[in-house]
Formats: structure tokens, C-alpha cells, sequence
């Protein structure tokens, strides 16, 4: 008997288990194969044994950190594809799993709808650098809610207070300018907390 092609096989580790159940709840029902573990060493078993279509690791666990998990499997599977979920989202996390050849980054917590759609682009194989400046753009706006200095630099210099983020000329425009329209359809649909500083923006007589 033939097995069926069409389904693609997700591995995901993490040493709680709650996070893993929750992570193949918001799987369920996308057609995929979700095999977790929350054990280092499985892990390295079933990455040699599954034939794997994506990974997905977090990077605080107690046996292994997730960058010595990706480094080693790159050695036994450079072309799997990698998604990594972080509590300590950065620029510096971004690059880090980049060079290592990781898709992209989670941070945590994350929605549902992130996660899934996060799996389903790196599944689907779309360009990992869109991915990851997707990402950036996300960040920036999350920290433009949290941080008010960062937004009074945003005013004050434009693009410039952006210098550290490695972005587009025309994402940094529209981040200063409040361009939703352009961010909507090139980033996606943006949360509450990522709708304030553009909201204020497009409100403010500040120019």
C-alpha cells in the first residue's frame, strides 16, 4: 500500500507537556502529523527515524538548550526545516537561529492563529527572509505599546530610531508613518496592542 504523500510530519519539543498539548490542539485539524516529546534525546531518535518535515523547539530546557538541539540536528538533517519558540524574543535571538538555519522564531506567549500560521509558512516552505522581517515588524510594533520612550524616538527621528532592525526601507516608512494599509497587506492582520502606536500615529498632529 502506498502512504498517503500529502501528509507532512511536525515534530515539536519542549519539556512541558502542557505546551505541547496546546501546541497539537492548535494543530488539530490542519491535515498535519504532530509527533511530540518533551525528551532531548527522543527527540535526536525520532529526527533520525521520522522521515520530519518541519521542527519545532523551545529554546530554555533544562537537558539541552534549543540552540545545541538545532546545531545538532543540522548535522544529521541539514535541510529540515526549523521553527523556534522563545520567551526572550530579540533581534539578536532572530539572527542567532537564522544563521543556524532556523525558518523562524515564535515568541511567547503566542495566539493560536501566530502559532499555526507560523507552522503552516514554514510547512509550506514561503521565503524564510519575508518571514522573519514579518516578524521584525511585528516586534517593533509589540514594543512600540510597552515602551514610551521607543515611540517618542519613532517621532522624533523616523526611520532612524529603526537603524537596528534589519527591515526594509519601506516597512521603516511605514512603521513611522502609520501606513496600516501597507503593513496589513504586507505583514498581515496585527493585534490590538500592535494597532496602538499606528492608531496614535495616524491621530497625532505631530509630523
Amino acid at each position: 500500500m502506498v502512504k498517503e504523500l500529502e501528509t507532512k510530519k511536525v515534530l515539536i519539543l519542549d519539556d512541558e507537556q502542557v505546551i505541547l498539548n496546546t501546541c497539537r490542539d492548535i494543530l488539530d485539524g490542519t491535515g498535519l502529523e504532530v509527533v511530540t516529546t518533551t525528551s532531548v534525546e527522543e527527540c535526536f531518535g525520532l529526527a533520525i527515524s521520522e522521515n520530519l518535515d518541519l521542527f519545532v523547539t523551545d529554546i530554555m530546557m533544562p537537558e539541552l538548550n534549543g540552540v545545541e538541539v538545532v546545531k545538532r540536528l543540522r548535522k544529521s538533517n541539514p535541510h529540515l526545516t526549523v521553527v523556534v519558540i522563545t520567551g526572550y524574543p530579540s533581534m539578536d535571538t532572530a539572527r542567532k537561529f537564522m544563521r543556524l538555519g532556523a525558518y523562524d522564531y515564535i515568541p511567547k506567549p503566542f495566539t493560536p492563529e501566530e502559532f499555526r500560521e507560523t507552522v503552516l509558512k514554514a510547512i509550506n516552505k514561503q521565503d524564510p527572509k519575508k518571514a522573519i522581517r514579518e516578524t521584525l515588524v511585528l516586534q517593533i510594533l509589540d514594543r512600540t505599546a510597552d515602551d514610551p520612550e521607543f515611540c517618542d524616538r519613532l517621532y522624533i527621528e523616523g526611520s532612524e530610531a529603526l537603524k537596528d532592525y534589519d527591515i526594509s526601507p519601506e516597512a521603516k516608512a511605514a512603521i513611522v508613518s502609520g501606513d496600516l494599509k501597507w503593513i496589513q497587506e504586507n505583514v498581515g492582520k496585527l493585534t490590538e496592542k500592535q494597532m496602538v502606536w499606528l492608531v496614535q500615529r495616524l491621530e497625532s498632529e505631530i509630523w
